[in-house]
């Protein structure tokens, strides 16, 4: 999915040599009328509960009415805002508890009067990278670690992440590390020099088909790639990924009838 100068977001399952109607367990979250973007990554064992989770994220979200992409808040209600949204987030994960796993990164940006910041959520070993195009730094933000959704009743990982018009951001499922990068350079510089002559909706595409012309293998995977500065003002939201093996199946004979 592409929204040309703001966001660029693909999802793909695995070229291990499976069957091509293998369930794809990484899938993305693109609220755009809340300002949250999110991926997960879903246990081999079912596949779908990253779509599970991250479509009980998104009712949560569409519950939420003090949130709101267009808003502008004031500086003396962002504590209560963000406490409340974590708690609410937290509550998901009692709620999901035993029932499957996934992993989970994700992010609310918020505008205030003078400035934008990002609340991130992380679980798990997806990753956000942020990319600083003026001064040319690059940094992981979040830490691997092994707490899963379904495993924990907290997020590894909250914090703010302090965002300007010079910041770029990428979330990833763990499938980002088999894609190849130039020798001698850091997964951190690479998607910076991506950010830096790439259009940010050509980037998940870009590197996706790159690890394809290298003949890799890989696990799934999902890329989320934004400039936060330019988000759009949109009602939408959208899931993509997460299949089972039924619906992945389903979905391939419905492609071979179509093109019969």
């Amino acid at each position: 999915m592409r929204c040309p100068g703001f966001l660029g977001a693909r999802v793909q399952g695995g070229s291990t040599g499976m069957s091509s109607s293998a369930g794809v367990g990484d899938c993305l979250l693109l609220d755009f009328s809340k300002g949250f973007f999110a991926v997960a990554d879903g246990s081999d064992r079912n596949p779908s509960a990253s779509r599970e989770f991250i479509g009980m994220f998104a009712k949560m979200l569409a519950d939420n009415k003090a949130l709101s992409a267009d808003g502008v808040y004031r500086d003396s209600e962002i504590t209560a805002l963000k406490d409340q949204f974590i708690s609410d987030a937290e509550q998901l994960l009692v709620t999901f508890s035993f029932r499957d796993s996934c992993t989970f990164t994700g992010i609310l940006l918020l505008r205030t009067m003078g400035s934008m910041f990002a609340v991130i959520l992380h679980t798990g070993d997806s990753l956000l990278i942020s990319c600083n195009l003026r001064t040319r730094d690059a940094f992981q933000f979040t830490k691997n670690n092994f707490w899963m959704v379904g495993r924990s009743q907290h997020y590894f990982q909250t914090g703010e992440l302090p965002v300007n018009p010079d910041t770029r951001l990428l979330l990833a499922t763990d499938g980002i590390g088999e894609i190849p990068i130039p020798a001698g350079m850091s997964r951190e510089n690479h998607m910076l020099g991506l950010f830096a002559t790439e259009r940010i909706e050509e980037i998940p595409d870009h590197l996706l088909d790159s690890g394809e012309s290298a003949g890799s293998t890989r696990d799934d995977i999902a890329i989320i790639a934004m400039d936060p500065f330019s988000m759009p003002v949109q009602s939408e939201s959208f899931i993509l990924g997460g299949t089972s093996d039924l619906e992945e199946r389903a979905f391939q004979n419905n492609v071979s009838e179509t093109v019969k």
